[in-house]
């Protein structure tokens, strides 16, 4: 039994704390709602305290800005966790928290692939959501709301110095093109030349990394009620990882990720009705290569690449004053092509290819009583997925198998307004993580130091179940905004890997559906604006002089020290202009 416990702390000035409290209109529930309706925990990390928050990716800022779990590791792989599930990584298509960009599945592997120049806010949403989203949103699901500017064409720009020799420039830029065109741009670069030095003095060989992303959208109003946009992003990682402490001799690697991805949406808006069509895909590339220290010669020893595509159509349907209801239909298909290479040769991979197909319908509806002090919510999800191993060239140890699941997954939830400011809220529902291709069939080999480490698949494992519920209270009101809540989830048929057999040189294991296991504990969030207690508006908490805004400076004995200034700036279409 694991008993989490998360706490955050918000102190900040200006509108950051305006725009995370309840009168904020969010989307993570896939139609557009007040805060205070919503009756899941969640969090809101708004842009300006990430443009606040010192971080050389997405995952810096989002672990500090927001109660989530983190793993990361220095070669590029990132992943989040939520309500007691380990974060997943390292091309891992069915994690246990879910991540969108604007609604729609991210299309990664690894957090770190996500531009952060392009973020507008973040919506965190705890707790089972297969209701609405399906699979892989067991501990929860994070929603990266993108920037969509309009009005007089405006940007800001910053760059930084620090710590072993760390380069740093991003930009971005947006607004309207004519009256019915928008557009919006981002770039952002990282390059840390350098090798680390720890805490102790010690410096870390092979330990530099560099980041490339951006992200590029337009849009248009086809009509007064139709709405489209596209937009396109990519990422480019370059790292270096020394390999253990413990290892003797080092175990030096490289690693190199590419991905790139974009999606096309159609919003129409007639009368009581909001009609949503989005397409997605996504490519990404991950290799790993392999450095001998005796020779200082490097080889290519993996590749991955990994393929998302999809399709969702929605509507919202607002039937009568008091009653809404969201309905649609999902379509998903996921591809794992993972390669293996020797100094000389490509040789069989640890996994076979394999790709999963997700079909679902889904409907949640929306009852408002007592002049909206009470709200009501209910719905359910049902999916259709088949995972499938698939012929790999040269690993000829396993026979390709197809296994299908269907999953049922409900929830509800109720807020009860006692005041403007005081409100509470309760959720229950349940979600899914069917096993992947590889844990279901086939044989998977690799060789950790001395040891030859065989997987083999289990063609009965059943999809992990989730069932939660929590209650809570929360309070917003003038420069205060807290929230307690508290859950329990208990996870039927946990997929575990189990160990059948082990020497000094052959381990043997397999896939099992384990019993059952509980997490229970607290959430609890608290936001204070300082500034408005002291009277003071935002500009007067930063430093600034006409032109320039400086930023992010702080100095360690040992740790990084940097330097950054950024310029924000506007810019209308006839000789008017602000800086």
């Amino acid at each position: 039994m694991v008993k989490p416990y998360a706490v955050s702390l918000l102190l900040m000035s200006g509108p950051a704390l305006a725009q995370s409290a309840e009168d904020i209109t969010v989307t993570a529930m896939r139609t557009p709602q007040r805060r205070s309706d919503v009756p899941v925990s969640m969090e809101i990390v708004p842009a300006e305290l990430l443009d606040r928050t010192p971080g050389l990716t997405f995952i810096d800022q989002l672990k500090k800005t927001s109660g989530v779990d983190v793993i990361q590791y220095p070669n590029g792989l990132a992943g989040v966790g939520l309500r007691g599930f380990r974060p997943d990584f390292e091309s891992s298509i069915n994690p246990r928290t879910l991540t969108l960009v604007d609604g729609r599945p991210s299309g990664s592997t690894s957090f770190t692939t996500i531009a952060p120049e392009s973020i507008d806010r973040i919506e965190v949403v705890k707790g089972p959501s297969s209701a609405l989203y399906g699979a892989s949103a067991e501990g929860g699901v994070v929603n990266i709301i993108t920037r969509r500017s309009k009005g007089p064409i405006h940007g800001q720009i910053g760059g930084g110095y620090g710590s072993f020799d760390t380069l740093r420039g991003d930009g971005s830029i947006g607004g309207s093109i004519t009256s019915s065109t928008d557009f919006d741009a981002s770039l952002g670069y990282v390059d840390q030349r350098d090798d680390f030095k720890t805490a102790y003095g010690l410096t870390r060989p092979n330990s530099d990394f560099s980041r490339l992303s951006g992200r590029a959208r337009v849009g248009a109003d086809l009509a007064s009620n139709v709405r489209f946009d596209a937009s396109v992003d990519f990422a480019r990682l370059n790292n270096s990882q020394p390999g253990p402490v413990s290892f003797s001799p080092q175990t030096p690697a490289d690693t190199r990720l590419r991905r790139v991805g974009g999606d096309a949406r159609l919003v129409v808006t007639p009368a009581h009705h909001r009609f949503q069509l989005v397409g997605y895909a996504s490519r990404e590339v991950y290799r790993y290569i392999t450095i001998v220290p005796t020779t200082a010669s490097s080889y290519q020893s993996s590749r991955t690449i990994s393929r998302y595509r999809g399709v969702q159509a929605q509507d919202s349907w607002a039937i009568a004053p008091i009653f809404s209801l969201t309905y649609g239909f999902d379509w998903q298909r996921v591809e794992l092509r993972p390669q293996s290479f020797s100094a000389t040769s490509q040789v069989a991979p640890f996994s076979p290819n394999e790709n999963r197909d997700s079909k679902a319908g889904f409907a949640e509806g929306t009852l408002l009583l007592l002049d909206g002090r009470i709200i009501v919510t209910a719905g359910a999800r049902y999916d259709h997925i088949v995972s499938e191993t698939l012929p790999t060239p040269l690993k000829t140890n396993f026979t390709g198998s197809r296994t299908s699941f269907n999953v049922w997954s409900p929830r509800g939830g109720a807020v009860f307004k006692l005041t403007p400011a005081l409100r509470l809220h309760a959720s229950a529902g349940s979600a899914f993580a069917p096993p992947q291709g590889s844990q279901t069939t086939g044989v998977t080999t690799e060789v950790a130091g001395r040891q030859t480490r065989v997987t083999t698949g289990n063609p009965d494992l059943a999809p992990e179940r989730n069932t939660s519920f929590d209650m809570g209270m929360g309070y917003a009101a003038g420069p205060l905004y807290a929230d307690l809540t508290y859950f329990h989830a208990n996870t039927r048929n946990r997929i575990v890997s189990v160990i059948t057999s082990e020497t000094t040189a052959l381990r043997q294991s397999t896939y099992r559906n384990a019993d059952q296991s509980r997490v229970r504990g607290l959430e609890a969030a608290i936001g204070l604006d300082v500034g408005s207690l002291w009277g003071a508006n935002p500009d007067q908490l930063t430093l600034r002089s006409d032109e320039v805004n400086a930023a992010r400076l702080r100095a360690s004995q040992r740790g990084p020290c940097w330097i950054q200034t950024a310029i924000a700036w506007s810019a209308r279409p006839s000789d008017a202009s602000e800086i």
